[in-house]
């Protein structure tokens, strides 16, 4: 009896230290990114698309991108406000965190992709294609 009781005190020490971590990543600042932890105004300040020669930040120059806490995104162009949505996924199982945006219209669509997060702080968001080879990328900093 004290040997199976032995046994079964090992399996429990071998199943508990086998199981993933399901805690979410840091980041830079020490929030978790499966939270909305980046709130009030930002500008794109970097957006290539389909490669690293197709730099589209100037058609961004005069937007104000607000994130909120309720997965929603507002884009502010001269006054004409658009609506879009996001949503955070946090790192598993050796895949990064994503964020993905989701825009109705153009040109705000250009911007619609799971992104791999690469940096989220109290002042910016860089975001990257999870293929580094595409040179994609989309940043944006707090004003």
């Amino acid at each position: 009896m004290k040997r199976i009781m032995n046994v079964m005190a090992i399996a429990t020490v071998l199943f508990a230290s086998c199981m993933k971590n399901s805690s979410t990543p840091q980041n830079t600042n020490g929030n978790s990114t499966n939270s909305t932890i980046v709130t009030g105004n930002f500008s794109i300040t970097k957006f290539t698309d389909n490669n690293s020669a197709e730099d589209k930040t100037a058609d961004f120059n005069s937007y104000t991108f607000t994130f909120t806490n309720d997965g929603k995104i507002t884009a502010i162009n001269n006054g004409v406000t658009a609506s879009g949505s996001y949503t955070e996924k946090p790192s598993h199982e050796g895949e990064g965190a994503k964020l993905t945006i989701s825009f109705g219209n153009a040109p705000l669509n250009q911007l619609n992709k799971s992104w791999q997060v690469d940096l989220i702080s109290n002042n910016a968001i860089h975001l990257s294609d999870d293929n580094t080879a595409s040179g994609e990328v989309l940043e944006f900093t707090a004003q």
